[in-house]
């Protein structure tokens, strides 16, 4: 390439100095443009790096105990295969230990569908968790209809053991 530079004619009508000083500015471009599109992103990217990781091992460190709590409670939740049905009995007194008054309910084959009006919807939240944790049963349908007093609900819940066959 030099060669090439010293046949042409714009090349051979610069004195030495001036070759000199167009040769440096070339180096110094040349290094400037490695510099800026290859070395500059690599440490910029470095820093960002070093700056966010102390935070992504903490949020993994946080994901992992929840990953562990998971599989514990997994264990421990009674398996859908050896769980026998709930009786009317058994969701009556569940029902009345979380103050709800059902107007109807129905229990068929996995499937259990309340009414009911007037209640606390605390009260109905934590104990369709508890259906959920306890006895495996999942929502499946949901009704609610807020009343004039403030956290008094009417509801009509349709719920599905998980053990059921849809």
């Amino acid at each position: 390439m030099i060669r090439q530079l010293r046949n042409k004619k714009f090349w051979r009508e610069r004195s030495v100095r001036e070759r000199r000083l167009l040769l440096m500015m070339a180096i110094f471009l040349l290094i400037g443009f490695v510099f800026f599109t290859l070395i500059e992103p690599a440490l910029g990217g470095r820093s960002f790096w070093q700056q966010a990781l102390p935070q992504l091992r903490s949020d993994r460190a946080q994901m992992q105990a929840l990953a562990s709590q998971l599989s514990v409670q997994a264990s421990s939740a009674p398996s859908a295969t050896g769980e026998r049905p709930i009786d009317r009995t058994q969701l009556e007194r569940s029902l009345s230990d979380s103050a709800i008054k059902t107007s109807s309910l129905d229990i068929s084959e996995g499937l259990i569908r309340l009414r009911c009006s007037d209640v606390s919807f605390d009260s109905l939240n934590q104990w369709l968790q508890q259906m959920h944790r306890e006895h495996s049963y999942v929502v499946t349908d949901v009704s609610i209809i807020a009343r004039e007093r403030a956290g008094q609900v009417d509801a009509s819940v349709s719920l599905r053991s998980l053990s059921a066959k849809p």
